[in-house]
């Protein structure tokens, strides 16, 4: 679904190529000192095979803990919510992807690493270079550290948790690199835990716990991860939600058209889906529904709606499972609302935010007579098409990926591109580079 569920959905069942790794060789141009940059993934196929034991894995095994227990630590990273503990999936990720595309980012890969001197490294071992972008020279050496780096997380976790996972690793890269801030670059789902992390760092700021790290690194992974950036880019990111993460609760989808038999059940399982739903309104309300009187509007984090609505799957309706939905939406809820409105420890560094405009892009469900109906990309004679689309890149809108408050350090940009393929676009890739790169100096100068 999505960009996080989007993707998740999206892409869990059928997106994506996996790549043989670039083997051809070429010069590497020299390095000089730099700011370290982290890319953050969103959802992908390939992560979900992983994180449910292979491709031929049935998607219940994506599934994750719903009793009181895992209710209970939801934001702590330790809790065994599924058989990969939340702080060892980079690490499992990464041994098992290193080979693979990095779906919307490899652009990006390549050309730091072809065309700026940038060399790939293991997050949790800077010094490991085995990656098949780098020169050989470069995967063979154990002395010199790394300076980009891809960080994977369990994005089925909670949010608060995957930023914890995030912290984590940057404070580990920063403290191997000696860097005193990092680049920041996140895709689709990817940019929603960047965010955070740039507002909180590692913190559950809903219950007001520090993310339990075991090493000396406390303080700078529990601070505002502003503090320790030194610009970030966010490509796709649903900042406002999607009405996809609503759909992937209510029916097996996937953007593909490919069998997900069970898809639905383990996305309920998933803190991500519900903390991906579309953005409520002041009055707890979203706009949600197409073809009916009125506007739409839904009080959709109650758990009322869900049950008179007959939202939940067959099975949920226990009492167990009722206290998960509920705690799941009123935690949605106070994470959308930790992170509405302008932040100090985000306004100080200069972003780049990036949309899609092109592509027609589901915002409403239709309501229909046994329950609601989600219109394909393709029904553009629908009568209600207008009302139940807005331009995005298919996945995330360009309104939810855009939706920062204007400010000083914030440049939005929108594209013609679909959701995976920002970094097809050469004159975007251009731009990211110069962002990064061609400012860097006077831009880090210019900050504390």
């Amino acid at each position: 679904m999505v960009p996080a569920l989007l993707a998740l959905v999206v892409c869990l069942a059928g997106c994506g190529r996996g790549s043989q790794g670039i083997q051809a060789e070429f010069p590497q141009r020299p390095v000089r000192d730099r700011v370290p940059i982290v890319l953050v993934p969103g959802i992908s196929r390939e992560v979900a095979g992983v994180l449910r034991g292979g491709s031929l894995a049935p998607f219940s095994a994506l599934a994750l803990r719903t009793d009181a227990e895992a209710v209970a630590h939801l934001g702590d990273p330790r809790f065994p919510a599924d058989r990969i503990a939340a702080m060892d999936a980079p690490a499992l990720l990464d041994s098992a992807l290193r080979r693979t595309d990095v779906r919307g980012l490899q652009g990006l890969v390549d050309h730091l690493v072809r065309e700026e001197g940038y060399v790939r490294g293991n997050p949790d071992q800077p010094r490991d270079k085995n990656y098949p972008e780098n020169p050989a020279a470069e995967r063979a050496d154990r002395i010199r550290v790394a300076s980009l780096f891809v960080v994977y997380y369990d994005w089925r976790r909670d949010l608060a948790e995957s930023a914890c996972v995030l912290a984590d690793r940057i404070a580990g890269i920063r403290a191997a690199t000696g860097a005193s801030r990092v680049h920041l670059v996140a895709h689709s789902f990817g940019g929603v835990v960047a965010r955070y992390y740039l507002l909180y760092g590692g913190r559950d700021v809903v219950r007001n716990r520090d993310c339990p790290v075991a090493d000396g690194t406390m303080g700078a992974v529990n601070a505002p991860g502003g503090q320790g950036t030194d610009r970030a880019v966010l490509l796709g990111a649903p900042l406002h939600g999607s009405v996809l993460a609503f759909r992937t609760l209510l029916e097996d989808f996937n953007l593909f058209g490919l069998l997900s038999l069970g898809l639905r059940d383990a996305v309920f399982t998933m803190p991500m889906a519900w903390q991906l739903l579309p953005q409520a309104g002041l009055d707890g309300r979203v706009s949600l529904l197409a073809g009916v009187s009125g506007d739409g509007r839904v009080p959709l984090y109650t758990l009322h709606t869900w049950v008179d609505r007959g939202w939940l799957p067959e099975g949920a309706r226990n009492p167990g499972r009722l206290r998960f939905v509920e705690a799941m939406l009123a935690r949605s809820l106070a994470l959308q609302r930790s992170l509405a409105g302008r932040h100090p420890a985000e306004e100080r560094v200069p972003r780049l935010v990036v949309g899609g405009l092109c592509r027609p892009t589901a915002t409403r469900a239709i309501a229909a007579a046994d329950g609601v109906q989600f219109l394909a990309r393709g029904q553009t004679d629908h009568p209600l098409f207008a009302e139940a689309t807005a331009p995005g890149d298919g996945v995330v809108t360009a309104e939810s990926a855009t939706g920062l408050p204007p400010s000083p350090t914030l440049t939005v940009l929108t594209t013609c591109t679909g959701h995976s393929t920002y970094l097809q676009d050469p004159d975007l890739l251009v731009r990211i580079i110069q962002f990064l790169l061609r400012e860097e100096t006077a831009g880090s100068l210019a900050r504390p």
